[in-house]
């Protein structure tokens, strides 16, 4: 009995696959979504969930950054190692770990980075916290939405379907951090 693996280009699936030219390569590109969905989502969570818990406003700056850079770094580590152990699971492992299993993770965790810092740069500039809050979100959810956008424009997907998905994931990451919030404040 013949078996076609699936990275065969004899494989149904190979067949099937669009091929589009991304910029920065697809592995590259998709380490940017991650990383700016992840960021902005997390980030505005886990500042709604310790606004929530009352913690005063440069005690939860403080905390938003410490918990921002571990989960940023939590994700990249995932986005290597998930990549990396399904490639040699499909036996398709790439000679170059660093370039196409380590480089997109760091990706990833600069973009991560970089939008975590902006959901909280309202906290930075407005004493008020419930303001600043509010603030965040409003412009964690444009932006999710107009990242969901962009992805389906350059996917050539569904662009308004993509941006109501990517728009609904971060609020329910959002309302997650508010929930825990609530529960923390309740103990």
């Amino acid at each position: 009995m013949l078996k076609i693996t699936p990275a065969s280009k004899h494989h149904p699936l190979h067949t099937k696959r669009r091929v589009l030219n991304l910029p920065f390569g697809t592995q590259r590109l998709l380490a940017v979504f991650e990383g700016v969905e992840g960021g902005f989502a997390i980030g505005t969570s886990i500042v709604v969930a310790l606004s929530i818990a009352g913690l005063e406003h440069h005690l939860l700056l403080l905390t938003a950054l410490i918990s921002i850079v571990v989960s940023g770094f939590n994700s990249a580590s995932v986005k290597y190692s998930s990549e990396h152990y399904l490639d040699e699971l499909d036996g398709r492992e790439k000679r170059s770990a660093f370039r196409h299993y380590f480089i997109p993770a760091c990706i990833e965790f600069v973009c991560y980075m970089i939008l975590s810092v902006v959901a909280i740069l309202p906290l930075l500039l407005l004493s008020n916290t419930f303001v600043a809050v509010i603030l965040s979100v409003a412009l964690t959810l444009i932006v999710l939405f107009a990242a969901g956008v962009w992805r389906g424009y350059i996917l050539r997907m569904n662009k308004l379907r993509d941006g109501i998905e990517t728009l609904a994931l971060g609020v329910g990451i959002i309302l997650i951090g508010l929930i825990s919030g609530l529960i923390v404040n309740s103990l």
